[in-house]
């Protein structure tokens, strides 16, 4: 074996036996502590949303499996480099549609903010350096009854950790009982979800009556024109530091709008932010909050058009062109 070949294996070797695990390993033990389904992907959002699948079962078994295929890597050299091919060109694509998408963060490290096309950058790196660099299987000893025994010990291990210590979510009570009250006072507001995540399901909102809608729990002091007011009347979930917000509410809501109107500020899971506030165009709209420690998934702005209280358009709109604005 030439030295040029060596050196070249050599590398090739350190990168997929110690960088390659600890990338993993960093990015599921970061994911885990924050407990947050915010950080899944968004194609992986949507997926689990129409699936039906809880977001909280699809985080922890992410971060499960990040850590099978670390071990996978350590323990049994044969199938570290295409377990390593796999689970890094999966992530490419994840992180090159983010990138297209303008997605702020990748979540990759929960709540510590990293542009999707840094980690493009080091995964694919990473994921190039396997292909050309690293040692195939045949050059490694098969694996001895000890790796593979060690290997399945640590998958057990992995998904007993991971789905055994799920962390308490924001409200405190992992699977505490959602309370059912309908808004419209303090006493009957019910806290954030004990799941410590809501994803909407619009389409089974249209047609229900605002009191009937899961959302209007959570949302303090809603006032009667929303409730029982006949006519025409809008909720609007808008995030204050967003600009598409914003834009819609200058161009179809500003000052007094056509109909009486409710904007209801969507938080992160830890608050409001501090910075970005942008000024609110609607100066004639009624203003409330949704509460905080829960990941919203709403992409706002989100507009709600109600019929003598009924739901007849929900979406999340276009400034531009909106679906449920006809003015």
């Amino acid at each position: 074996m030439s030295g040029m070949t060596s050196r070249r294996i050599g590398i090739g070797w350190i990168v997929l036996r110690v960088l390659v695990p600890l990338w993993l390993v960093t990015g599921a033990v970061f994911k885990f502590l924050e407990n947050s389904p915010a950080n899944l992907p968004e194609p992986v959002i949507k997926l689990a949303g129409t699936l039906g699948l809880d977001l909280g079962f699809v985080l922890h078994y992410s971060v499960a499996v990040e850590l099978v295929v670390a071990g996978v890597i350590v323990l049994l050299p044969r199938l570290a480099r295409k377990a390593a091919i796999a689970l890094l060109g999966f992530f490419a694509v994840i992180l090159v549609w983010e990138t297209v998408t303008g997605a702020a963060t990748c979540g990759c490290f929960g709540s510590v903010t990293v542009p999707p096309w840094v980690t493009l950058l080091i995964d694919g790196s990473l994921f190039l350096a396997v292909i050309f660099l690293a040692p195939r299987g045949r050059e490694f000893d098969p694996p001895t009854p000890a790796r593979t025994a060690l290997a399945l010990l640590w998958t057990l291990g992995v998904f007993a950790v991971v789905f055994g210590l799920r962390l308490p979510t924001a409200d405190g009570v992992a699977g505490a009982e959602v309370g059912t009250a309908v808004s419209g006072s303090a006493d009957s507001v019910a806290p954030p979800p004990a799941s410590g995540y809501y994803l909407p399901e619009y389409d089974d909102w249209i047609g229900k009556r605002w009191e009937e809608l899961d959302i209007a729990r959570w949302i303090h002091d809603v006032p009667g024109f929303v409730t029982s007011r006949e006519g025409t009347a809008f909720v609007i979930l808008y995030r204050k530091d967003c600009e598409h917000c914003h834009e819609l509410l200058a161009t179809h809501f500003a000052g007094d709008p056509p109909y009486p109107t409710l904007l209801v500020a969507v938080p992160e899971k830890d608050g409001f932010p501090a910075n970005g506030i942008l000024p609110n165009p609607c100066t004639g709209c009624t203003v409330r909050e949704l509460p905080k420690g829960c990941d919203w998934f709403f992409q706002t702005p989100v507009v709600i058009r109600l019929e003598d209280g009924v739901v007849t358009c929900v979406a999340e709109e276009n400034p531009a062109s909106p679906r449920c604005v006809d003015w």
